[in-house]
């Protein structure tokens, strides 16, 4: 009597294993907010030119300056935060299974938001400096300060 056949091997770990071997990839895609060389290399944009075209793109200033012939433009912004949000949980369950008796249920979690926006808001402060109404130069400061090559 011949012994039973035995099916080769899947190539690779099961699916559920790939998948899990995939997240840490998939986290680390989503934490990826930019850099801030490219965050410079975009504002660097507004130096020599007037500060009605920073005005025009970024809004009205949060604070304004004047000294000594030069004058300070501050912009504050705040993002969410990229980082993936981690958060317990607590459920609370009634039902019944096709009318035959009735059941409560009670339990706890711990939720994993992979879409962002689970820390505290990243934010940024930028300084332009202008002398005769045009941008002469820039400062920022803030772990919001980045920005994704485009």
């Amino acid at each position: 009597m011949a012994a039973p056949a035995i099916p080769p091997p899947a190539d690779g770990p099961p699916p559920m294993h790939r998948l899990l071997l995939l997240l840490p990839l998939l986290l680390a895609a989503c934490g990826s907010s930019g850099t801030t060389a490219e965050f410079d290399r975009r504002i660097g944009t507004y130096v020599g030119r007037p500060e009605a075209d920073v005005v025009a793109n970024l809004g009205v200033p949060s604070r304004t300056y004047e000294a000594d012939g030069r004058r300070l433009l501050q912009y504050e912004f705040a993002r969410p935060s990229s980082r993936p949000a981690v958060f317990p949980s607590i459920g609370l369950g009634f039902g019944s299974f096709g009318g035959y008796g009735s059941g409560v249920g009670v339990g706890t979690g711990l939720g994993f938001g992979l879409g962002g926006y689970g820390g505290a808001p990243e934010g940024c402060i930028l300084v332009f400096e202008s002398r005769e109404g045009r941008i002469t130069s820039f400062n920022r400061n803030g772990p919001g300060c980045t920005a994704t090559a485009a």
